[in-house]
């Protein structure tokens, strides 16, 4: 299945607070075929348990919306060879952000995200 977006977890948390930057997605995240990584869910978990707030009604809801696309091994190895290229330029550059980077990268969508690390990308939606 093709997927026009890909949500990152930033993106996912600025829409749970009904922020600025969420509501400018919110037509995105609730009308179009979106996608998530299985990492995004484990980030939103634990973002949620910090902030001793419950997940599981927020879960439901990302789990209606979209689909939560799964982490192989040909994403890891390329997400590996992204980070060490984006370190060159931005030196706080995680892992997870070059997993979620391949990820939309090989789904061929739009990967929506409010890191600034992502700011001058090609296929990136900042909000």
């Amino acid at each position: 299945m093709s997927y026009k977006y890909l949500i990152d977890s930033s993106a996912w948390l600025e829409y749970s607070i009904a922020s600025s930057k969420g509501l400018s997605v919110k037509d995105i995240i609730e009308n179009e075929m979106i996608a998530t990584s299985v990492l995004a869910i484990a980030e939103l978990a634990d973002r949620f348990e910090r902030d001793n707030k419950s997940f599981e009604q927020f879960l439901l809801f990302i789990q209606s919306r979209a689909a939560i696309l799964p982490l192989t091994i040909d994403i890891c190895i390329q997400a590996a060879k992204t980070k060490k290229i984006k370190r060159a330029k931005y030196p706080k550059f995680r892992l997870a952000d070059a997993i979620h980077l391949t990820t939309s990268i090989k789904e061929g969508a739009i990967f929506i995200t409010a890191d600034n690390d992502f700011r001058n990308e090609t296929n990136v939606m900042m909000i």
